[in-house]
């Protein structure tokens, strides 16, 4: 039974390596797989400090089970993220990936002056996991003091 598991592992790498091979190779594809966020966020919070976040990459909310998306920054470690709630609506998250729980801020729509956003899926889908566009637009200040202002936005994150 052990050979078996091990032809059948190979087999589905090289499905896998041939699968994103055939997509490089597919004229206008390029910028999916390589596609990069846009804009950036000034945060000002008693609990993150004051941040400009300019995000190097947006993975879609399928990968967490939710309806949105993030971007996310290398270095220090922070996401902002969009959370679109069927009963209470869009809000966005800003946290530190090491502490998400600890620390972490919260802006909702009512909370700002302006807060848009678009959330498109596209015609992509990448093992069960739907690409979007995505467009945000924010100046906001939460009952706590906390800030937020910019704007981020994605052709492709998935």
């Amino acid at each position: 039974m052990t050979g078996t598991g091990g032809s059948f592992r190979r087999a589905a790498a090289l499905l896998a390596a041939a699968a994103l091979f055939a997509l490089r190779c597919v004229p206008g594809t390029e910028d999916i797989l390589e596609s990069k966020p846009e804009g950036s966020v000034r945060v000002q919070s008693s609990t993150l400090g004051r941040l400009t976040i300019i995000p190097v990459r947006c993975t879609a909310g399928d990968r967490e089970r939710f309806l949105g998306a993030d971007f996310r920054t290398e270095a220090s470690g922070a996401v902002v993220r969009l959370a679109v709630d069927p009963v209470q609506g869009p809000a966005v998250r800003v946290f530190d990936r090491a502490a998400p729980d600890a620390a972490t801020i919260v802006f909702r729509r009512g909370e700002c002056r302006a807060f848009q956003y678009t959330l498109e899926a596209t015609s992509l889908r990448v093992n069960r996991i739907q690409d979007y566009r995505v467009a945000l637009q924010l100046d906001c200040r939460n009952a706590r003091g906390d800030t937020i202002e910019g704007r981020l936005g994605s052709s492709h994150c998935h």
